[in-house]
């Protein structure tokens, strides 16, 4: 039997093995209009300090909790809790894995080869259950959102990436209608352009404007320009969104 091998420190992964598959860093991340709180990358106008996330429209406190149950089996939780009334655009469980042994991803029914698109193969929870990694030697990952709480704001969603040498995936918590904030950008390696507010929202709100803008960019891949409509909620000072996830190595 292939032997499931992590190395989980303060209940962050940090690498694993199976089989040939090897996979890691997992963690969390979460954004508000002008900040990317992160423990996987590098933070953009966040800090954490005293165990408390600051970005620029409010306090966070968080948890990560991730445990080997079993031979095959890794479990993931995370818990975001607003310290204010802070508007929030996403809220991540990421789990990343290294390319090479892996034949092929599978999410809601399509199967996908690994091509460097940058596309977030993004699904409600609802269409897809499951996120599936194809080993070269016929082993399989299989990823579910098991648990998750929106606070009645937030929806669940699964997605699938090929980036640089990874598959990438994410749990994700993303704001529900009515939302409450429209951030339109459009955004480069030198600036970020953002269209004023009422603007943003008008076209949010025009006969197809919410299904041609939504998150444009990172359902088409690097070759579509840096330009999406983003909507963001607010979270009440005291409220909790979650997300908790298993990965199951066959």
């Amino acid at each position: 039997m292939t032997q499931l091998q992590t190395d989980i420190r303060n209940h962050r992964l940090i690498s694993g093995r199976f089989g040939t598959i090897t996979f890691g860093k997992w963690g969390i991340e979460f954004s508000d209009r002008h900040s990317f709180a992160t423990l996987t990358d590098t933070p953009r106008n966040a800090t954490y300090t005293d165990g408390i996330w600051h970005i620029s429209q409010g306090r966070w406190q968080t948890a990560l909790r991730t445990v080997q149950t079993d031979q095959t089996t890794i479990v993931a939780s995370a818990e975001f809790t607003a310290l204010d009334d802070a508007p929030l655009q996403d809220a991540v469980l990421r789990m990343v894995f290294d390319k090479h042994d892996i034949a092929h991803g599978a999410i809601a029914g399509q199967t996908y080869r690994h091509r460097d698109t940058d596309k977030y193969r993004l699904f409600p929870l609802s269409q897809a259950p499951d996120v599936r990694l194809v080993g070269t030697d016929g082993h399989e990952i299989i990823i579910t959102l098991d648990a998750f709480d929106g606070a009645g704001r937030f929806a669940p969603y699964l997605y699938l990436r090929d980036r640089g040498d990874h598959w990438i995936v994410h749990a994700r918590l993303l704001s529900v209608d009515p939302v409450d904030h429209v951030w339109l950008r459009w955004a480069n390696r030198f600036f970020t352009l953002s269209a004023p507010d009422p603007l943003a929202r008008a076209l949010w709100d025009m006969p197809g404007g919410q299904k041609m803008l939504w998150r444009l960019r990172e359902r088409l891949g690097r070759h579509c320009p840096e330009i999406q409509a983003v909507p963001l909620n607010t979270v009440l000072a005291g409220q909790t969104l979650s997300l908790g996830v298993t990965c199951r190595f066959l």
